[in-house]
Parts: C-alpha cells; sequence; structure tokens
C-alpha cells in the first residue's frame, strides 16, 4: 500500500499548501469535497492494510488504482500551481475542467474504498491502531540460540582451547541461517569477554571498505579513526601486539575482502591464543581460510516450533489452542530458517488473534523448492504487513549504504 499512501498523503500536503496561500483560488465547497475524499481514503489505507480480510491480490489492484487517482489529481494542482506562478493568473477553465475530472475520479475511488470497507467490516483506524498497542508489544531483538546450543559450545571450544598459534574460524551457512547470532553470542559469553584481552567487531558486507572497517575495528579499541589506511593500518597493529584478541569479521562475501585488508599484516601472531572469526555464505571463502569451519544448518521441528512460540507468544501465555494447527503450518513453510521464523513470529505477536488473520499469514507464505526463494518470501511479510504510513519510509531506507549507521536527521 506504499505507493497509493505515498500519493494520498503528497496530495493531501498539496491541497494543504493551496488552501493557506493568500492568492488561494480553490472554491470552499470545491476544495471541502477533495479534502474530505483524500481524507477518507488515507484512513481507509491504514485500516485496510492492516486488516486480515484483505487478501492480497485484491489489496494490490485496489492500491493501483487509488495511487492512479491520487496522482492525477496532484498532477492537475501542480500543474494549476506552476501555471499560476509564470503567468500570475487565477484559474482557467480547463484547470476547472480537469479538477472536476480528477475529483470524480477520487470519487469514485472513495464509493469503492467504502464497498469494501463494509464487506470486510473494517474498524475505524483510531480505534485499530489504539486496540492493538495497548495489547500488543513490540518484541526486543534477541540474540537466543535456539536449537545451536551444541554449535556454540563447539565455537566456544574452538575459541578458547587449541594451539597458540592464531587461529581463524570461519562460519558458514546461508542467508538468516543465524551466522552472526552465533557470532555475537560467542563474542558476549562471559568464558570470551573474561579469556580475551580484547573482543573487536567489525561488518563487512558485499560493498566493503577497507577504510571503514579499519576505523570500526580501532574504535573497539578507542584509537583514533583518522588517517589514510596505511596510518590506520599500522595503529591497530600497534595496538593489538602482545594481547590476545578476539576479532569477528561480519558478512564476509568473497575472498577479495580478505585479500584486500591483508589480515596477515593486520593482526599481529604472537602465539598467544589470538582468534579470527569470519562469517561468510560463500563455502569457497571458509573453506579457503580455515580448517574449523563451524556450519551452520536449519533448525529441525521441535527446535522450530520453540523458536517461533518464543518469539510470537508471551512466555507465560504460549501457543492458543485455536491457532496451534494454523501456527505449526506457518512454521512448517518457513523449512527451519531462524531469520524466517523470527520475523513471522515477530509480525504475529503484535497482530490480532483472530484465526482468519493467522489463515492469511500462513497463504502469504507462497510454497517454494528453493530455500532462498522460501526466506525471500517469509522475510517480505516484514514488509508486507507494515502499516501504511511506514512502508514510504521504509522503501527510502534503500537509498543508504547496507550496514550503516542511519542517522534521524537525514531522514527528516
Amino acid at each position: 500500500m506504499a505507493a497509493a499512501f505515498a500519493a494520498l498523503v503528497s496530495l493531501q500536503n498539496n491541497l494543504r499548501l493551496i488552501h493557506n496561500h493568500p492568492n488561494y483560488t480553490f472554491e470552499v465547497e470545491q476544495f471541502e469535497s477533495l479534502w474530505d475524499i483524500v481524507s477518507f481514503l488515507i484512513d481507509f489505507m491504514k485500516s485496510y492494510d492492516n486488516s486480515h480480510g484483505a487478501r492480497r491480490e485484491t489489496a494490490e489492484a485496489l492500491e493501483m488504482r487509488i495511487a492512479c487517482a491520487a496522482q492525477v489529481a496532484k498532477d492537475v494542482i501542480e500543474a494549476h500551481m506552476v501555471h499560476q506562478i509564470r503567468c500570475g493568473k487565477k484559474r482557467s477553465s480547463r484547470f476547472l475542467l480537469d479538477l472536476q475530472k480528477a475529483t470524480q475520479g477520487m470519487d469514485y475511488m472513495r464509493r469503492k474504498a467504502s464497498i469494501v470497507s463494509s464487506q470486510s467490516g473494517l474498524l475505524e483506524p483510531s480505534t485499530n491502531s489504539s486496540s492493538s498497542s495497548s495489547t500488543k508489544s513490540t518484541p526486543l531483538l534477541t540474540s537466543s540460540m535456539v536449537g545451536f546450543d551444541d554449535i556454540l559450545l563447539q565455537l566456544l571450544h574452538l575459541l578458547i582451547r587449541g594451539p597458540l598459534s592464531r587461529r581463524v574460524i570461519p562460519i558458514q551457512g546461508m542467508g538468516g541461517i543465524a551466522k552472526t547470532t552465533l557470532a555475537l553470542n560467542a563474542f558476549q559469553h562471559p568464558c570470551v569477554v573474561q579469556h580475551f584481552d580484547v573482543c573487536l567487531w567489525a561488518t563487512i558486507s558485499q560493498g566493503y571498505s577497507i577504510h571503514k572497517i579499519l576505523a570500526q575495528l580501532l574504535s573497539c579499541v578507542r584509537g583514533s579513526t583518522s588517517g589514510t589506511v596505511d596510518e590506520m593500518r599500522e595503529r591497530l597493529y600497534k595496538s593489538l601486539f602482545g594481547l590476545r584478541y578476539l576479532i569477528v569479521l561480519d558478512d564476509m562475501w568473497n575472498l577479495k575482502a580478505w585479500y584486500d585488508m591483508n589480515v596477515k599484516s593486520l593482526f599481529p601472531d604472537t602465539n598467544n591464543g589470538s582468534r579470527v572469526v569470519v562469517t561468510t555464505r560463500n563455502a569457497n571463502v571458509s573453506n579457503h581460510l580455515g580448517d574449523y569451519c563451524v556450519a551452520m544448518g536449519f533448525l529441525d521441528e521441535v527446535n522450530s516450533w520453540h523458536l517461533f512460540c518464543q518469539n510470537a507468544f508471551a512466555k507465560q501465555q504460549g501457543c492458543p489452542p485455536e491457532l496451534e494447527e494454523t501456527a505449526k503450518k506457518i512454521v512448517a513453510r518457513c523449512k527451519g530458517l531462524p531469520l524466517a521464523i523470527i520475523v513471522v513470529g515477530g509480525h504475529l505477536r503484535k497482530s490480532p488473534t483472530a484465526l482468519a488473520y493467522w489463515e492469511n499469514v500462513a497463504q502469504s507464505i507462497l510454497y517454494s523448492t528453493q530455500i532462498d526463494d522460501q526466506c525471500l518470501n517469509v522475510v517480505s511479510l516484514s514488509y508486507r504487513y507494515l502499516p501504511a504510513h511506514l512502508k514510504p519510509c521504509f522503501l527510502l531506507l534503500g537509498a543508504f549504504p547496507e550496514d550503516e549507521k542511519i542517522y534521524v536527521q537525514d531522514i527528516l
């Protein structure tokens, strides 16, 4: 619903600008009619976008028609504003005719929305939002390792035991399999914190920058992040020399990043049991970097259900009996992928507990024989079920680089 909601809000802002302009040229009845239609459709979009009765195909078709109608009205008004600025004319007969047609198109969509609203039994937006916020709480992100206790113990053993020479330990698995979560649990484990003199973390990502990677690592040891790459390399090397360190290089996509970092000259090997952990989805990277690879697999049925319940329900509540069959269907379609289970569970935690809504979510998770497609399909739910007013904001975030901090003032 992002396109329709954004078009309606933009149209409403234009109407507000014209209304407040000293050379305001709309007829009062004409303005109020269009304003009321736009306001109704915005409220409708908020409630319809979150309703369990909204089928995905129907919702997308309705969104397209509302977006087109709003865009037509917006273009008519903006053309009139430009014409008035350039020519100094109040209005033209052409504008009045175009505006009448645009208003009729908007009113037609209002009537369609009214029919859909009555058929779906939608709540008023204010009632819907207040009830959900008062009864549900947004779950905090967790570093829980449900179903991976043995793998965590294996990683801890590789970190603390073994040869004194510096060891590189790859953690390999597909996207969403909980590689970063495993590394984070080990990184924050009391035994690890006590064993190593210093622990450093840097996120590599696909579009990496050596300067930014060095800056992340230096900030962990409170070193200066200014200067050239060579100066930062030397500063980091001296900061680590003689210390037993743990360094996590998260999300390395290829070997080029490893070679560009020139790790051997960057992290000193003083034979004191230092470790470097690399998370990657690339098997070639893990095979090349070390003989002690930690391979991440999928969760079994029992652990998948446990992880889902942990994210979808309060600790003492558990799954309501009337939802259990549908809930297990949802979990099965996640195919043991932790990220997919956490995403859909987190969404359902703050959603209505009506069976029809949960059935709609289950149908939204389309079956696929390809696990990557299945993961993308499930993760897309985190966007699809966002409130209408947050979708344009979410899409705007795509303009920012991956794995970088986004400051509020940059998106206002």
